[in-house]
């Protein structure tokens, strides 16, 4: 008999005790046996790791009943093997999206191949249909609905396409692909259709909304004021040199968390250019990450790449280096913690942990073999430590985020292109932004020409209609200017 359904809050919205796991050090093996012409013996063999075969905190759905989920695991492992890069961030996200699955199957007690005739009756169409509940309910958002939907077909599909399971298991298909059409506007303003496969079982979630106080950069962006930026490196004055090396090069040349982190010793001792700055390459194989691995050239002025030097010949950055996976020598992070961890671990570290040899020559100085590290620890530090640090002389000081460092870049250097340039010589300060910040599409790059001047076109109206309307609005405020006369 089936076990009532408990409808449910947040995290415990199913009565299933399902997790998922991340494995610091995950390696795909595959058998040897000594003696392939003879008949294997099961007892003589060994595992021999893959090539490329290291994915650090790689995601395992483990059920109520405490044993792996055998078909999503299955499945994980199978995209993995078909990948040809590996993200751990993604395969989080789409764990995380099967694991609510998975409870919904254990509180349903539905096997994931339960798809009869009826469409009403099959797996996939239930769970939708919870979804939709969870959504009505303001139990999760559209967004959040439509992600884990996608996350489901998504998986069926792969296993259908690459015979997971026995095709007779689909004699009904737990869902319908379906053709939509998108309508696409170009730079010039012509519209054209694209045709783009989707299924029934899709949740329809409204675009975002614009906000003009936001940037749209790899993110919703706030650039901070200059008056903002004053207040973040006056309150970053008490702070150690590394937070502020680390925040300098973010504000002075536009980089994001990942390539900031990812400098090495080695770097920031190339030849300066003719005007005396640091022309550095990154993206690509420079061993400097960016997002999406997209090669441009980040320009950190003189007077920064001095002080990088500095400090890179200090005792405690030495010390550091000393504590960490690569020891102290050049091609090591120019910015670690206290500990010798990385900021943000590099797709160089990735690879070197899965090479053996590398690993056996750092083992003596290994703090944490196999994580992974995302920024959490600048991040951390701007919550516990610059804000309120910030808001001891300014209690409004708005929340920021690291990112918006960069807008704050972009931001300061289109006012300046364009106040040496003149009005004449917008396109030509656009076509430095987007160089320098390493924009693909120059519509980015537009936001920011627009970003300042339609929020005070904003501001202005909005005080305009205000005035006009506020003799005739009955409040308390109106009264007691009236009474002060």
């Amino acid at each position: 008999m089936k076990k009532e359904s408990r409808g449910t809050p947040a995290s415990n919205r199913y009565d299933s005790t399902a997790r998922r796991l991340l494995i610091p050090e995950f390696r795909l093996l595959t058998v040897n046996f000594p003696d392939s012409t003879n008949t294997p013996d099961p007892l003589e063999h060994e595992f021999v790791e893959q090539e490329y075969g290291y994915f650090p905190n790689f995601p395992v759905l483990i059920q109520g009943d405490g044993v792996p989920w055998a078909i999503g695991n299955f499945y994980l492992v199978h995209r993995l093997k078909k990948s040809v890069s590996y993200e751990s961030r993604t395969y989080q996200s789409v764990a995380s999206h099967l694991l609510d699955y998975l409870r919904f199957l254990e509180d349903e007690e539905l096997d994931f191949l339960a798809f009869p005739e009826n469409d009403n009756l099959k797996v996939t169409y239930r769970y939708r249909r919870r979804l939709i509940d969870q959504i009505n309910t303001g139990e999760i958002g559209r967004r959040t609905g439509k992600l884990r939907m996608n996350a489901v077909v998504g998986m069926y599909k792969h296993i259908m396409k690459h015979g997971l399971v026995s095709a007779s298991a689909f004699k009904h298909q737990p869902f319908e692909l379906v053709m939509k059409y998108l309508s696409i506007e170009n730079n010039f303003g012509l519209s054209s259709f694209k045709a783009v496969e989707s299924h029934n079982l899709a949740i329809v979630a409204p675009a975002p909304q614009k906000q003009p106080e936001y940037i749209s950069d790899g993110g919703m962006l706030r650039p901070l004021s200059i008056d903002e930026q004053e207040r973040v490196l006056v309150g970053l004055l008490d702070s150690s040199r590394e937070y502020q090396l680390i925040f300098y090069i973010a504000l002075f040349t536009g980089a994001r968390i990942q390539t900031v982190c990812t400098i090495q010793v080695r770097h920031i001792w190339r030849d300066l250019d003719g005007q005396g700055n640091l022309r550095l390459p990154v993206g690509g194989g420079s061993g400097v990450d960016t997002k999406w691995g997209r090669m441009m050239t980040l320009i950190i002025p003189g007077w920064l790449v001095q002080d990088l030097r500095i400090y890179s010949r200090s005792p405690e950055s030495k010390r550091r280096r000393e504590q960490s996976f690569y020891g102290d020598v050049e091609s090591n992070y120019l910015f670690l913690t206290s500990n010798g961890s990385e900021h943000y671990t590099s797709k160089r570290e990735i690879k070197d942990r899965g090479a053996s040899e590398v690993s056996q020559i750092a083992s003596n100085r290994d703090r944490a073999h196999g994580s992974i590290r995302e920024g959490a620890t600048i991040r951390q530090f701007i919550l516990e430590t610059l804000l309120p640090r910030i808001r001891q002389s300014d209690k409004l000081f708005q929340r920021f985020r690291f990112h918006d460092l960069r807008a704050s870049f972009g931001m300061n250097l289109l006012e300046s292109e364009i106040e040496i340039r003149g009005s004449t010589g917008v396109m030509a300060a656009l076509e430095t932004v987007q160089q320098r910040m390493g924009h693909k599409d120059k519509s980015t790059t537009m936001q920011y020409l627009n970003y300042r001047s339609n929020l005070e076109r904003k501001a202005d109206i909005q005080s305009k209609f205000e005035a006009r309307l506020f003799k005739h609005v009955n409040t308390a405020a109106r009264l007691e200017v009236v009474s002060d006369e």
